[in-house]
């Protein structure tokens, strides 16, 4: 005959099914946070843990023999003690939920709830709330409206703490937490006049499977956002490259140079030719930097220096002179980086000197770093008033890529009228140092 009691286990062991997959689920394939991960596998284990032990219960009621006795009292063991702990671990869930959202946390409470339910579990194994009687059937003692008890108030704090933050959760969370508060309420409540079918345990596992669908739905919202973040800061990226070498191209520059090739032509056909080369060169650099995510050796960055400089010289040899000594040859730095400040020391700064000046490119490998150190002997500038003004978008690029790249720093020191020296500071890898 098919009875309460058959009810509830069938109940109980499709609640152990549904725990089952959904510890295999979140382990294999959910994309949870590592927090909520834990806290979600560590809810269904308890939620099996206690229906499991209730079917076992269930089963060998009644039934003589040392294994059925064993199986009951394991069984209703199990049952108290994860139905306490679950409700620790959902306060400990609550609580990770409100931080995410930047609500109000309750570390205190959390860890009260923890305190008592271990409490709880002793009392449950010492026999203070249920008794076993000799033919193994279950009793409840008076004190089990401790245990009822127990959980009402653990829910109803609970709940008052969902409410009260509700605007931080969000309508979804909001609604399927307070529901994980107030159907274990409710079942509690009818649980301690009704004897036979385990209304807590329904709505424990009623309640889990709708967190678990709330938590894979925020999983999948959080998912998608981070891909669109991801994808902005990809979008974000790419800009800043191509903003860094539009401000390396600047039209004067194209325009000053071909217009020195087309004089070239008829005075020096072998110059024309290495001017050709080197102005691709130049180009083909600048380019292929749109695609580069990672820095570059500082020997390529500094034959893209001399080129440039060259290009530079092409015009008038005796308004430029230029000097690179490099002495540490063994780091990197972000495409483009050391020849953006130069380019800025020959326009802004030897640009504006009737008679030019020189440049001096040093790198030099120190303790803790490796600098590259840009020394130009024209106008100076203010640095805090010019920083601000647009035509500086490529010292500011230079900047952030080299913290974002590198974890380096780029230091700037000029003067009006006393030139301008640039350094760019690299750490050290942890292998190197």
């Amino acid at each position: 005959m098919f009875g309460v009691r058959e009810l509830n286990v069938s109940i109980e062991l499709w609640g152990v099914a549904f725990c089952l997959i959904a510890i295999v689920s979140t382990l294999l394939f959910a994309r949870f946070e590592r927090r909520y991960h834990w806290l979600i596998v560590a809810q269904f284990s308890m939620m099996l843990v206690a229906a499991g032990g209730d079917a076992i219960a269930g089963i060998f009621r009644g039934q003589s023999g040392a294994f059925a006795w064993a199986a009951t009292h394991i069984g209703n063991f199990a049952t108290f003690a994860g139905s306490f702990l679950l409700l620790a671990l959902f306060t400990w869930y609550l609580n990770a939920r409100l931080e995410q959202a930047g609500g109000r946390i309750y570390p205190r409470w959390c860890l009260i709830v923890s305190a008592v339910s271990i409490v709880m579990c002793i009392c449950a194994g010492a026999g203070v709330f249920y008794s076993i009687d000799v033919v193994n059937v279950y009793h409840r003692d008076d004190l089990f409206w401790v245990s009822i008890a127990h959980a009402l108030v653990v829910d109803a704090v609970n709940a008052v703490i969902i409410i009260r933050d509700h605007r931080k959760l969000g309508a979804t969370a909001f609604i399927c937490l307070l529901f994980n508060t107030l159907a274990p309420m409710l079942a509690a409540y009818i649980q301690a006049f009704v004897y036979g079918l385990n209304f807590v345990m329904v709505a424990g596992v009623i309640g889990l499977v709708i967190i678990f669908l709330e938590m894979n739905a925020y999983s999948a919202r959080m998912y998608i956002e981070r891909t669109e973040q991801l994808a902005q800061a990809q979008t974000e990226a790419a800009e800043s490259r191509i903003a860094v070498m539009v401000s390396q191209i600047q039209p004067h520059f194209l325009f000053n140079t071909l217009d020195t090739i087309y004089g070239l032509c008829d005075e020096d056909v072998e110059l024309t030719k290495e001017a050709i080369a080197s102005f691709s060169r130049y180009l083909r650099t600048n380019l292929n930097s749109l695609k580069r995510t990672t820095p570059v050796p500082i020997t390529m960055e500094m034959e893209h220096v001399r080129t440039y400089l060259e290009l530079e010289r092409t015009s008038d040899e005796s308004r430029l002179t230029y000097e690179l000594d490099i002495q540490d040859a063994d780091f990197s730095v972000p495409a483009l980086s050391v020849e953006t400040m130069v380019e800025n020391a020959v326009k802004h700064g030897l640009g504006e000197r009737e008679r030019g000046g020189s440049v001096i490119v040093r790198t030099r490998e120190l303790p803790d770093e490796h600098t590259v150190t840009i020394i130009d002997d024209g106008v100076g500038f203010d640095v805090d008033a010019t920083l601000a003004t647009t035509d500086r978008v490529g010292i500011v690029n230079t900047q952030s890529r080299l913290t974002a790249m590198c974890g380096g720093t780029l230091e700037l020191n000029s003067t009006p009228g006393h030139g301008t020296t640039a350094v760019l500071h690299i750490p050290k890898k942890e292998d190197e140092a």
